[in-house]
Protein backbone atom coordinates (compact mmCIF):
# COMPACT_ATOMS: atom_id res chain seq x y z
CA UNK A 1 0.00 0.00 0.00
CA UNK A 2 2.64 2.40 -0.55
CA UNK A 3 3.09 6.34 -2.33
CA UNK A 4 0.35 7.73 0.13
CA UNK A 5 3.28 8.51 2.02
CA UNK A 6 1.68 10.30 5.92
CA UNK A 7 2.84 10.00 9.26
CA UNK A 8 0.23 10.08 12.33
CA UNK A 9 1.08 11.37 15.70
CA UNK A 10 0.59 9.03 19.04
CA UNK A 11 -0.51 9.09 22.46
CA UNK A 12 -0.12 13.24 23.40
CA UNK A 13 0.85 13.84 19.98
CA UNK A 14 -0.77 15.17 16.91
CA UNK A 15 -0.85 13.94 13.06
CA UNK A 16 0.32 16.03 10.40
CA UNK A 17 -1.26 13.97 7.35
CA UNK A 18 -4.80 13.55 6.01
CA UNK A 19 -6.11 10.15 4.86
CA UNK A 20 -8.93 8.93 3.31
CA UNK A 21 -12.30 8.67 4.10
CA UNK A 22 -15.86 8.05 2.72
CA UNK A 23 -18.59 10.78 3.78
CA UNK A 24 -22.29 9.64 4.84
CA UNK A 25 -25.10 11.67 6.08
CA UNK A 26 -24.24 13.63 8.96
CA UNK A 27 -24.51 12.25 12.59
CA UNK A 28 -24.49 8.61 10.83
CA UNK A 29 -21.18 6.82 12.14
CA UNK A 30 -21.95 3.87 10.39
CA UNK A 31 -21.24 -0.04 12.25
CA UNK A 32 -17.60 0.76 12.07
CA UNK A 33 -17.85 3.79 13.93
CA UNK A 34 -15.66 3.31 17.24
CA UNK A 35 -16.99 6.23 19.41
CA UNK A 36 -18.93 9.89 18.99
CA UNK A 37 -19.14 12.76 20.95
CA UNK A 38 -21.10 15.54 20.38
CA UNK A 39 -20.93 19.13 22.05
CA UNK A 40 -23.55 21.92 20.51
CA UNK A 41 -24.02 25.68 21.13
CA UNK A 42 -26.86 27.10 19.86
CA UNK A 43 -25.35 30.78 20.67
CA UNK A 44 -22.00 29.56 18.76
CA UNK A 45 -21.37 32.17 15.77
CA UNK A 46 -19.77 30.05 13.02
CA UNK A 47 -17.11 31.27 10.97
CA UNK A 48 -17.64 31.70 8.33
CA UNK A 49 -21.59 30.05 8.36
CA UNK A 50 -23.13 28.37 5.55
CA UNK A 51 -20.97 29.81 2.58
CA UNK A 52 -17.87 27.87 2.42
CA UNK A 53 -15.60 24.77 4.06
CA UNK A 54 -12.32 25.70 5.01
CA UNK A 55 -10.26 21.98 5.09
CA UNK A 56 -6.46 21.75 6.36
CA UNK A 57 -3.83 20.20 4.16
CA UNK A 58 -0.25 19.27 4.83
CA UNK A 59 0.72 21.04 2.18
CA UNK A 60 -0.26 22.13 -1.63
CA UNK A 61 1.03 20.18 -5.32
CA UNK A 62 3.15 20.70 -7.07
CA UNK A 63 1.35 18.83 -9.71
CA UNK A 64 -2.51 18.72 -10.05
CA UNK A 65 -2.49 15.43 -12.34
CA UNK A 66 -2.78 12.70 -9.78
CA UNK A 67 -2.32 9.84 -12.39
CA UNK A 68 1.32 10.62 -12.62
CA UNK A 69 3.94 9.59 -10.24
CA UNK A 70 4.53 13.65 -9.02
CA UNK A 71 0.39 14.52 -8.80
CA UNK A 72 -0.22 10.79 -6.64
CA UNK A 73 -0.94 12.20 -3.31
CA UNK A 74 -3.92 12.27 -0.94
CA UNK A 75 -3.87 16.03 -1.22
CA UNK A 76 -3.87 16.27 -4.59
CA UNK A 77 -6.76 13.92 -4.81
CA UNK A 78 -8.75 15.60 -2.31
CA UNK A 79 -8.79 19.03 -4.71
CA UNK A 80 -9.07 17.17 -7.48
CA UNK A 81 -11.86 14.79 -6.75
CA UNK A 82 -13.82 18.64 -6.47
CA UNK A 83 -12.60 19.31 -10.37
CA UNK A 84 -12.49 16.41 -12.60
CA UNK A 85 -15.01 13.75 -12.94
CA UNK A 86 -14.55 10.58 -12.78
CA UNK A 87 -16.00 6.92 -14.12
CA UNK A 88 -16.92 5.72 -10.80
CA UNK A 89 -16.64 5.98 -7.15
CA UNK A 90 -17.17 3.98 -3.81
CA UNK A 91 -20.27 4.49 -1.12
CA UNK A 92 -20.02 4.15 1.97
CA UNK A 93 -21.09 0.12 1.95
CA UNK A 94 -17.52 -0.27 -0.65
CA UNK A 95 -19.88 -0.47 -3.18
CA UNK A 96 -18.39 0.87 -6.45
CA UNK A 97 -21.18 3.58 -7.78
CA UNK A 98 -21.46 4.89 -11.13
CA UNK A 99 -21.21 8.78 -11.25
CA UNK A 100 -24.54 9.62 -12.60
CA UNK A 101 -23.74 13.17 -13.02
CA UNK A 102 -20.80 12.46 -15.52
CA UNK A 103 -22.32 8.95 -17.10
CA UNK A 104 -25.58 8.12 -18.55
CA UNK A 105 -24.61 4.47 -18.36
CA UNK A 106 -21.47 2.32 -18.01
CA UNK A 107 -21.90 -1.27 -18.86
CA UNK A 108 -19.75 -4.40 -19.45
CA UNK A 109 -21.44 -5.80 -22.47
CA UNK A 110 -19.02 -8.64 -23.04
CA UNK A 111 -16.50 -11.18 -21.88
CA UNK A 112 -15.63 -12.60 -24.89
CA UNK A 113 -13.46 -10.16 -25.22
CA UNK A 114 -14.24 -8.50 -22.33
CA UNK A 115 -15.87 -4.94 -23.57
CA UNK A 116 -17.34 -1.94 -21.60
CA UNK A 117 -19.92 0.84 -22.99
CA UNK A 118 -19.85 3.88 -21.65
CA UNK A 119 -22.54 6.25 -22.29
CA UNK A 120 -21.49 9.98 -21.54
CA UNK A 121 -23.72 12.83 -20.26
CA UNK A 122 -24.77 14.48 -23.39
CA UNK A 123 -24.65 17.95 -21.29
CA UNK A 124 -21.01 16.89 -19.94
CA UNK A 125 -19.07 19.98 -21.13
CA UNK A 126 -15.39 21.00 -19.47
CA UNK A 127 -15.49 24.73 -18.02
CA UNK A 128 -13.83 26.45 -21.37
CA UNK A 129 -17.39 25.17 -23.17
CA UNK A 130 -15.36 22.06 -24.74
CA UNK A 131 -17.84 19.01 -24.17
CA UNK A 132 -16.41 15.88 -22.45
CA UNK A 133 -16.15 12.88 -25.43
CA UNK A 134 -14.55 9.95 -26.05
CA UNK A 135 -11.61 11.80 -26.82
CA UNK A 136 -10.70 12.41 -22.88
CA UNK A 137 -11.16 8.67 -22.76
CA UNK A 138 -8.86 8.02 -26.13
CA UNK A 139 -6.19 10.00 -24.38
CA UNK A 140 -6.07 9.26 -20.85
CA UNK A 141 -6.06 5.73 -21.93
CA UNK A 142 -2.85 6.40 -24.41
CA UNK A 143 -1.53 8.63 -21.70
CA UNK A 144 -1.61 5.56 -19.04
CA UNK A 145 -1.20 2.26 -21.58
CA UNK A 146 2.68 2.74 -21.02
CA UNK A 147 3.11 1.80 -25.09
CA UNK A 148 5.94 3.74 -26.49
CA UNK A 149 4.32 4.49 -29.70
CA UNK A 150 2.47 7.01 -27.47
CA UNK A 151 4.10 10.25 -26.67
CA UNK A 152 3.53 13.92 -24.31
CA UNK A 153 4.43 17.29 -25.69
CA UNK A 154 7.68 17.59 -27.35
CA UNK A 155 8.19 13.76 -27.83
CA UNK A 156 8.67 12.90 -24.14
CA UNK A 157 7.43 9.65 -22.83
CA UNK A 158 4.12 9.89 -20.42
CA UNK A 159 4.74 9.54 -17.12
CA UNK A 160 1.85 7.33 -15.52
CA UNK A 161 1.36 6.76 -12.05
CA UNK A 162 0.14 2.95 -13.02
CA UNK A 163 -0.31 1.05 -16.45
CA UNK A 164 -2.63 -1.48 -14.34
CA UNK A 165 -5.73 -2.37 -16.48
CA UNK A 166 -5.09 0.60 -19.16
CA UNK A 167 -2.25 -1.71 -20.36
CA UNK A 168 -5.14 -4.12 -20.79
CA UNK A 169 -7.08 -2.54 -23.24
CA UNK A 170 -6.78 -2.86 -26.70
CA UNK A 171 -8.84 0.13 -27.58
CA UNK A 172 -11.09 2.81 -27.04
CA UNK A 173 -12.99 4.63 -29.82
CA UNK A 174 -16.17 6.95 -30.13
CA UNK A 175 -19.70 7.10 -31.62
CA UNK A 176 -22.80 9.13 -31.30
CA UNK A 177 -20.79 12.24 -31.86
CA UNK A 178 -18.29 11.32 -29.13
CA UNK A 179 -20.65 10.91 -26.37
CA UNK A 180 -20.73 7.11 -26.86
CA UNK A 181 -17.22 5.57 -25.70
CA UNK A 182 -16.49 1.39 -26.34
CA UNK A 183 -13.50 0.16 -24.07
CA UNK A 184 -12.61 -3.51 -26.00
CA UNK A 185 -9.81 -5.48 -24.03
CA UNK A 186 -6.74 -7.57 -24.41
CA UNK A 187 -7.38 -9.38 -21.67
CA UNK A 188 -9.73 -9.47 -18.97
CA UNK A 189 -9.52 -6.78 -16.18
CA UNK A 190 -11.52 -7.11 -12.72
CA UNK A 191 -11.61 -3.71 -11.74
CA UNK A 192 -11.96 -1.86 -14.86
CA UNK A 193 -14.44 -0.06 -12.93
CA UNK A 194 -11.85 1.88 -11.12
CA UNK A 195 -10.20 3.50 -14.43
CA UNK A 196 -10.60 6.72 -15.83
CA UNK A 197 -10.26 8.30 -12.19
CA UNK A 198 -9.98 11.19 -12.16
CA UNK A 199 -10.67 12.00 -16.06
CA UNK A 200 -7.75 15.08 -17.20
CA UNK A 201 -9.10 16.89 -19.72
CA UNK A 202 -7.62 16.11 -23.47
CA UNK A 203 -7.57 19.44 -25.29
CA UNK A 204 -5.71 21.30 -22.52
CA UNK A 205 -3.14 18.41 -21.53
CA UNK A 206 -2.19 17.79 -25.35
CA UNK A 207 -1.29 21.60 -25.35
CA UNK A 208 0.44 21.68 -22.06
CA UNK A 209 1.36 18.34 -21.54
CA UNK A 210 0.44 15.02 -19.27
CA UNK A 211 3.72 14.55 -16.99
CA UNK A 212 4.24 18.44 -16.08
CA UNK A 213 1.69 20.61 -17.32
CA UNK A 214 -0.43 20.74 -14.47
CA UNK A 215 2.08 21.94 -11.98
CA UNK A 216 0.53 25.65 -11.47
CA UNK A 217 -3.10 25.72 -10.43
CA UNK A 218 -4.90 27.87 -12.88
CA UNK A 219 -8.69 27.44 -13.90
CA UNK A 220 -7.22 28.04 -17.89
CA UNK A 221 -4.75 24.78 -17.22
CA UNK A 222 -7.56 22.60 -14.83
CA UNK A 223 -10.77 23.22 -16.68
CA UNK A 224 -13.29 21.73 -14.37
CA UNK A 225 -15.44 18.95 -15.68
CA UNK A 226 -16.74 18.41 -11.88
CA UNK A 227 -19.03 20.89 -9.37
CA UNK A 228 -15.89 23.23 -8.60
CA UNK A 229 -13.15 25.23 -10.13
CA UNK A 230 -10.16 26.46 -8.94
CA UNK A 231 -10.90 30.14 -8.69
CA UNK A 232 -8.25 31.75 -6.03
CA UNK A 233 -4.89 30.43 -5.43
CA UNK A 234 -2.22 32.02 -2.79
CA UNK A 235 1.38 29.91 -3.43
CA UNK A 236 2.24 27.69 -0.41
CA UNK A 237 -0.90 29.17 1.43
CA UNK A 238 -4.33 28.12 0.25
CA UNK A 239 -6.31 26.81 -2.95
CA UNK A 240 -10.13 28.47 -2.91
CA UNK A 241 -12.31 26.44 -5.03
CA UNK A 242 -15.69 27.87 -6.38
CA UNK A 243 -18.61 26.82 -7.97
CA UNK A 244 -18.31 25.84 -11.87
CA UNK A 245 -21.09 27.67 -13.27
CA UNK A 246 -20.73 25.95 -16.61
CA UNK A 247 -21.41 22.36 -14.77
CA UNK A 248 -24.32 20.63 -16.20
CA UNK A 249 -25.38 18.89 -13.00
CA UNK A 250 -26.25 19.63 -9.95
CA UNK A 251 -25.73 23.13 -8.55
CA UNK A 252 -23.09 22.59 -5.33
CA UNK A 253 -24.48 23.61 -2.27
CA UNK A 254 -21.91 24.72 -0.96
CA UNK A 255 -20.33 27.95 -2.53
CA UNK A 256 -16.82 27.47 -1.50
CA UNK A 257 -14.35 25.25 -0.71
CA UNK A 258 -10.63 26.39 0.81
CA UNK A 259 -8.09 24.29 1.21
CA UNK A 260 -5.65 26.07 3.61
CA UNK A 261 -2.43 24.85 4.32
CA UNK A 262 -1.74 24.09 8.13
CA UNK A 263 0.62 20.76 8.98
CA UNK A 264 0.19 21.30 12.94
CA UNK A 265 -2.83 19.71 14.09
CA UNK A 266 -2.25 20.67 17.65
CA UNK A 267 -3.90 23.87 16.08
CA UNK A 268 -6.82 22.46 15.34
CA UNK A 269 -9.15 22.67 18.48
CA UNK A 270 -8.24 26.30 18.52
CA UNK A 271 -8.70 27.33 15.10
CA UNK A 272 -12.28 25.89 15.35
CA UNK A 273 -13.11 28.57 18.02
CA UNK A 274 -11.73 31.45 15.59
CA UNK A 275 -13.41 30.09 12.76
CA UNK A 276 -9.99 29.48 10.57
CA UNK A 277 -11.25 25.84 9.97
CA UNK A 278 -14.76 24.31 10.14
CA UNK A 279 -14.16 20.69 8.91
CA UNK A 280 -10.72 18.41 9.67
CA UNK A 281 -10.15 14.76 9.03
CA UNK A 282 -6.84 13.66 10.36
CA UNK A 283 -5.29 10.12 11.73
CA UNK A 284 -6.47 10.29 15.49
CA UNK A 285 -4.61 10.79 18.70
CA UNK A 286 -6.42 10.89 22.13
CA UNK A 287 -5.27 14.69 22.33
CA UNK A 288 -6.79 15.56 19.25
CA UNK A 289 -9.74 13.51 19.75
CA UNK A 290 -10.41 14.94 23.26
CA UNK A 291 -9.23 18.66 21.97
CA UNK A 292 -11.68 18.63 19.08
CA UNK A 293 -14.64 16.58 21.34
CA UNK A 294 -14.88 19.26 23.77
CA UNK A 295 -14.92 22.26 21.39
CA UNK A 296 -18.60 24.20 21.21
CA UNK A 297 -20.51 23.51 18.15
CA UNK A 298 -18.51 20.59 17.31
CA UNK A 299 -19.53 17.07 15.61
CA UNK A 300 -16.49 14.87 16.11
CA UNK A 301 -16.31 10.96 15.84
CA UNK A 302 -13.63 8.31 15.73
CA UNK A 303 -13.77 5.69 12.87
CA UNK A 304 -11.49 2.69 11.51
CA UNK A 305 -9.99 3.78 8.22
CA UNK A 306 -8.31 1.82 5.16
CA UNK A 307 -5.13 3.16 6.37
CA UNK A 308 -2.01 1.72 8.12
CA UNK A 309 1.37 2.90 9.03
CA UNK A 310 3.80 0.08 8.07
CA UNK A 311 7.87 -0.36 8.16
CA UNK A 312 9.05 -0.43 4.94
CA UNK A 313 12.33 -2.02 4.00
CA UNK A 314 14.46 -0.94 1.34
CA UNK A 315 15.99 -4.01 -0.48
CA UNK A 316 18.32 -2.45 -2.04
CA UNK A 317 20.56 -1.35 0.67
CA UNK A 318 23.06 -3.51 1.97
CA UNK A 319 21.83 -6.27 5.00
CA UNK A 320 18.43 -5.69 4.21
CA UNK A 321 18.46 -7.12 0.77
CA UNK A 322 18.82 -10.64 3.27
CA UNK A 323 15.46 -12.11 4.15
CA UNK A 324 17.27 -13.53 7.35
CA UNK A 325 17.67 -10.15 8.84
CA UNK A 326 14.46 -9.26 7.46
CA UNK A 327 13.08 -12.36 9.38
CA UNK A 328 15.11 -11.23 12.50
CA UNK A 329 13.98 -7.65 12.60
CA UNK A 330 10.20 -8.64 12.54
CA UNK A 331 10.83 -11.31 15.04
CA UNK A 332 12.27 -8.79 17.21
CA UNK A 333 9.93 -6.15 16.91
CA UNK A 334 6.41 -6.22 19.13
CA UNK A 335 3.61 -4.79 16.89
CA UNK A 336 1.25 -5.74 19.79
CA UNK A 337 2.91 -2.91 22.33
CA UNK A 338 3.59 -0.54 19.58
CA UNK A 339 -0.28 -0.86 18.31
CA UNK A 340 -1.29 0.22 21.96
CA UNK A 341 1.69 2.40 22.51
CA UNK A 342 -0.16 4.57 19.39
CA UNK A 343 -3.73 3.73 19.26
CA UNK A 344 -4.10 1.93 22.82
CA UNK A 345 -5.16 5.09 24.37
CA UNK A 346 -8.49 5.87 22.32
CA UNK A 347 -8.79 2.40 21.23
CA UNK A 348 -8.26 -0.17 23.08
CA UNK A 349 -9.68 -2.89 21.25
CA UNK A 350 -7.27 -2.10 18.46
CA UNK A 351 -4.76 -5.23 17.02
CA UNK A 352 -1.73 -5.15 14.64
CA UNK A 353 -2.95 -5.17 11.44
CA UNK A 354 -2.57 -8.30 9.37
CA UNK A 355 -2.61 -7.61 5.72
CA UNK A 356 -0.24 -6.23 3.02
CA UNK A 357 -2.94 -5.63 0.61
CA UNK A 358 -6.49 -5.00 2.29
CA UNK A 359 -6.86 -3.31 5.48
CA UNK A 360 -8.30 -4.39 8.43
CA UNK A 361 -11.52 -2.42 7.56
CA UNK A 362 -11.64 -3.86 4.10
CA UNK A 363 -14.41 -6.78 3.81
CA UNK A 364 -11.73 -9.07 2.34
CA UNK A 365 -9.03 -8.38 4.54
CA UNK A 366 -7.72 -11.60 6.94
CA UNK A 367 -5.10 -11.92 9.33
CA UNK A 368 -2.13 -13.35 7.63
CA UNK A 369 0.45 -11.44 10.10
CA UNK A 370 0.08 -13.94 13.32
CA UNK A 371 3.93 -15.51 13.65
CA UNK A 372 5.09 -11.20 13.65
CA UNK A 373 2.98 -10.37 16.97
CA UNK A 374 5.15 -10.13 19.99
CA UNK A 375 8.34 -10.03 20.31
CA UNK A 376 11.37 -13.09 20.49
CA UNK A 377 14.65 -11.39 21.08
CA UNK A 378 15.97 -14.83 21.68
CA UNK A 379 14.64 -16.20 18.05
CA UNK A 380 15.77 -13.11 16.47
CA UNK A 381 18.75 -13.28 17.61
CA UNK A 382 19.10 -17.46 16.64
CA UNK A 383 17.74 -16.13 13.24
CA UNK A 384 20.83 -13.58 13.02
CA UNK A 385 23.22 -16.03 14.04
CA UNK A 386 22.51 -18.97 11.45
CA UNK A 387 22.57 -16.44 8.81
CA UNK A 388 26.55 -15.73 10.00
CA UNK A 389 26.41 -12.96 12.42
CA UNK A 390 28.15 -13.33 15.56
CA UNK A 391 27.91 -10.60 18.50
CA UNK A 392 30.70 -8.41 18.94
CA UNK A 393 32.50 -7.54 22.67
CA UNK A 394 30.63 -4.09 21.97
CA UNK A 395 26.99 -6.47 21.75
CA UNK A 396 26.45 -5.45 17.88
CA UNK A 397 26.12 -8.06 15.50
CA UNK A 398 28.79 -8.07 12.78
CA UNK A 399 29.50 -10.48 9.79
CA UNK A 400 32.66 -10.72 7.94
CA UNK A 401 33.64 -7.82 10.33
CA UNK A 402 30.88 -5.18 9.72
CA UNK A 403 28.47 -4.26 11.84
CA UNK A 404 24.94 -4.61 11.64
CA UNK A 405 23.45 -0.90 11.57
CA UNK A 406 20.76 0.41 9.75
CA UNK A 407 19.00 3.77 9.22
CA UNK A 408 15.69 4.33 10.37
CA UNK A 409 13.42 7.87 8.70
CA UNK A 410 9.78 9.15 9.38
CA UNK A 411 8.59 12.59 9.57
CA UNK A 412 10.21 15.06 11.81
CA UNK A 413 7.53 16.27 12.74
CA UNK A 414 5.46 13.55 14.24
CA UNK A 415 5.42 13.18 16.98
CA UNK A 416 3.80 9.89 17.07
CA UNK A 417 5.84 7.92 14.63
CA UNK A 418 8.68 9.53 16.81
CA UNK A 419 8.01 8.05 19.58
CA UNK A 420 7.00 4.19 17.78
CA UNK A 421 10.50 5.13 15.87
CA UNK A 422 12.05 4.90 19.13
CA UNK A 423 10.20 1.97 20.71
CA UNK A 424 11.97 0.42 16.82
CA UNK A 425 15.53 1.34 17.77
CA UNK A 426 15.49 -0.23 21.25
CA UNK A 427 13.35 -3.30 20.48
CA UNK A 428 16.52 -4.25 17.75
CA UNK A 429 19.32 -2.88 19.74
CA UNK A 430 18.46 -5.43 22.13
CA UNK A 431 19.77 -8.29 19.67
CA UNK A 432 22.30 -6.04 18.53
CA UNK A 433 21.33 -4.57 15.57
CA UNK A 434 22.24 -0.50 15.35
CA UNK A 435 19.78 1.69 13.86
CA UNK A 436 20.49 5.51 13.55
CA UNK A 437 17.39 7.72 13.19
CA UNK A 438 17.95 9.94 9.70
CA UNK A 439 14.36 11.75 10.14
CA UNK A 440 13.08 14.28 6.98
CA UNK A 441 10.39 16.87 6.81
CA UNK A 442 6.94 14.98 5.52
CA UNK A 443 7.08 17.03 1.77
CA UNK A 444 11.07 15.78 1.48
CA UNK A 445 10.76 11.95 2.58
CA UNK A 446 8.17 11.75 0.75
CA UNK A 447 9.44 13.18 -2.37
CA UNK A 448 12.68 12.88 -2.22
CA UNK A 449 14.06 10.40 0.31
CA UNK A 450 11.79 7.50 0.04
CA UNK A 451 11.99 8.06 -4.33
CA UNK A 452 15.27 7.90 -4.50
CA UNK A 453 15.51 5.56 -2.36
CA UNK A 454 17.82 7.08 0.30
CA UNK A 455 16.98 5.83 3.14
CA UNK A 456 17.39 2.09 5.11
CA UNK A 457 13.56 1.22 6.66
CA UNK A 458 11.11 3.81 7.23
CA UNK A 459 7.94 4.25 8.64
CA UNK A 460 4.95 6.06 6.37
CA UNK A 461 1.31 5.30 6.68
CA UNK A 462 -0.01 3.60 3.43
CA UNK A 463 -3.94 4.54 2.52
CA UNK A 464 -5.36 1.55 1.48
CA UNK A 465 -8.55 0.66 -1.09
CA UNK A 466 -11.00 -2.68 -0.81
CA UNK A 467 -10.07 -2.53 -4.60
CA UNK A 468 -6.74 -4.23 -4.28
CA UNK A 469 -5.92 -2.71 -7.86
CA UNK A 470 -5.27 0.49 -6.33
CA UNK A 471 -2.17 -0.41 -4.74
CA UNK A 472 -0.85 -3.70 -5.65
CA UNK A 473 1.36 -2.27 -8.24
CA UNK A 474 3.71 -1.46 -4.97
CA UNK A 475 5.02 -5.06 -5.36
CA UNK A 476 5.14 -5.46 -9.10
CA UNK A 477 9.03 -6.10 -10.22
CA UNK A 478 8.16 -4.12 -13.08
CA UNK A 479 8.09 -1.09 -10.64
CA UNK A 480 10.53 -1.71 -8.45
CA UNK A 481 12.71 1.77 -7.39
CA UNK A 482 9.57 4.03 -8.71
CA UNK A 483 6.92 5.59 -6.20
CA UNK A 484 5.24 2.58 -6.27
CA UNK A 485 7.30 0.52 -5.10
CA UNK A 486 10.13 1.86 -2.63
CA UNK A 487 11.33 -1.42 -1.73
CA UNK A 488 12.21 -2.06 -4.65
CA UNK A 489 10.84 -5.45 -4.45
CA UNK A 490 10.86 -8.04 -6.60
CA UNK A 491 9.37 -11.73 -7.36
CA UNK A 492 8.02 -13.95 -10.16
CA UNK A 493 5.55 -15.09 -8.29
CA UNK A 494 4.20 -12.09 -7.15
CA UNK A 495 3.88 -10.61 -10.36
CA UNK A 496 2.34 -13.90 -11.56
CA UNK A 497 -0.42 -13.58 -8.37
CA UNK A 498 -1.25 -10.11 -9.25
CA UNK A 499 -1.73 -10.84 -13.13
CA UNK A 500 -3.82 -13.88 -12.28
CA UNK A 501 -6.24 -11.78 -9.60
CA UNK A 502 -6.23 -8.91 -12.12
CA UNK A 503 -7.87 -11.08 -14.77
CA UNK A 504 -10.99 -12.53 -12.50
CA UNK A 505 -14.04 -10.39 -12.77
CA UNK A 506 -15.81 -12.61 -9.59
CA UNK A 507 -14.71 -10.29 -6.81
CA UNK A 508 -14.58 -13.26 -4.17
CA UNK A 509 -12.37 -14.88 -6.70
CA UNK A 510 -9.97 -12.47 -7.00
CA UNK A 511 -9.74 -11.30 -3.80
CA UNK A 512 -8.97 -14.98 -2.50
CA UNK A 513 -5.72 -14.52 -4.96
CA UNK A 514 -4.93 -11.36 -3.43
CA UNK A 515 -5.05 -12.93 -0.25
CA UNK A 516 -2.55 -15.72 -1.87
CA UNK A 517 -0.22 -13.09 -2.38
CA UNK A 518 -0.48 -11.47 1.18
CA UNK A 519 0.87 -14.75 2.32
CA UNK A 520 3.63 -14.71 0.14
CA UNK A 521 3.88 -10.91 1.10
CA UNK A 522 4.69 -11.83 4.80
CA UNK A 523 7.45 -14.59 3.86
CA UNK A 524 8.98 -12.15 1.61
CA UNK A 525 8.65 -9.17 4.05
CA UNK A 526 9.23 -5.96 2.01
CA UNK A 527 7.46 -4.07 4.35
CA UNK A 528 5.68 -4.97 7.88
CA UNK A 529 2.47 -3.65 8.12
CA UNK A 530 2.05 -2.29 11.94
CA UNK A 531 -1.48 -1.27 12.66
CA UNK A 532 -4.85 0.47 11.09
CA UNK A 533 -5.24 4.12 11.96
CA UNK A 534 -8.24 5.46 13.23
CA UNK A 535 -9.54 8.33 11.75
CA UNK A 536 -11.15 11.90 13.60
CA UNK A 537 -13.25 14.13 11.90
CA UNK A 538 -15.13 17.04 13.24
CA UNK A 539 -16.93 20.13 11.99
CA UNK A 540 -18.90 22.47 12.48
CA UNK A 541 -22.50 21.82 13.67
CA UNK A 542 -25.12 22.76 11.31
CA UNK A 543 -23.30 21.43 8.25
CA UNK A 544 -25.30 17.73 6.50
CA UNK A 545 -23.98 14.72 4.98
CA UNK A 546 -20.75 14.98 6.49
CA UNK A 547 -19.78 11.63 8.26
CA UNK A 548 -17.41 8.91 8.35
CA UNK A 549 -16.59 5.26 6.96
CA UNK A 550 -13.48 3.90 5.79
CA UNK A 551 -13.68 3.22 1.80
CA UNK A 552 -13.32 6.22 -0.67
CA UNK A 553 -9.90 7.56 -2.08
CA UNK A 554 -11.06 10.86 -0.72
CA UNK A 555 -13.94 12.70 1.42
CA UNK A 556 -14.37 15.04 -1.12
CA UNK A 557 -16.29 12.99 -3.72
CA UNK A 558 -19.91 13.91 -2.41
CA UNK A 559 -18.78 17.49 -1.51
CA UNK A 560 -21.59 19.17 -4.08
CA UNK A 561 -23.62 17.32 -1.44
CA UNK A 562 -23.00 19.18 1.51
CA UNK A 563 -25.55 21.50 3.02
CA UNK A 564 -25.55 23.60 5.81
CA UNK A 565 -28.32 24.53 8.56
CA UNK A 566 -27.93 27.37 11.07
CA UNK A 567 -28.23 25.48 15.09
CA UNK A 568 -29.05 29.02 15.52
CA UNK A 569 -32.95 28.33 13.85
CA UNK A 570 -33.22 24.42 14.36
CA UNK A 571 -33.41 22.96 18.06
CA UNK A 572 -30.89 21.32 19.72
CA UNK A 573 -33.18 17.24 18.64
CA UNK A 574 -32.97 18.50 14.84
CA UNK A 575 -29.32 19.10 14.87
CA UNK A 576 -28.35 15.95 16.27
CA UNK A 577 -30.49 14.13 13.66
CA UNK A 578 -28.92 16.03 11.25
Amino acid sequence: MFGRSACLKAKTRLSVILISIVLVACGSVGSGTLSTSTTVSTTTTLAPQQTHVTFPVPYLPTNFNPNTPDGDSLTTREIMTNVWPSAFYQNAKYQTVLNSNFLNSAELVSTNPQEVIYQINPDATWSDGTPITAADFIYNWEAQVGDPKYVDVGGASYLANTTIGYSDIQSVAGSNNGKTVTVIFNKLFSEWESLFNPLVPAHIAKQVGWSFGFAEASPLVEVSGGAYQISTVVPGKEIELTRNTKYWGRRATIAKIVFLVDPNPSDYPAQFGNGTLNLVQSPSTDLLFSGLRGAAGVHSQLAPSLTTEELLFNLSHGPLGDLKVRQAIATAIDRKAITAAAIGSYDPTAVPAGNNIYSPGAPQYQNDGTKYVTSDPGAAEAILTSDGYVRSVTGIMTKNGQPLELTISVDSANQQLLYIEELITEELSAVGIVVNAVNYSLNTLEASVLLTGAFDMAIVAQAGSPNATYHVDHYLSGSKGSRNNYTTYSNPQADALIAKASTELDPATSAKIYNQLDQLLWKDLPSIPLYSVPDVIAYNMGYNFIGTSTSSSTIFWNSSTWSFISPRTSSLKDTLKS
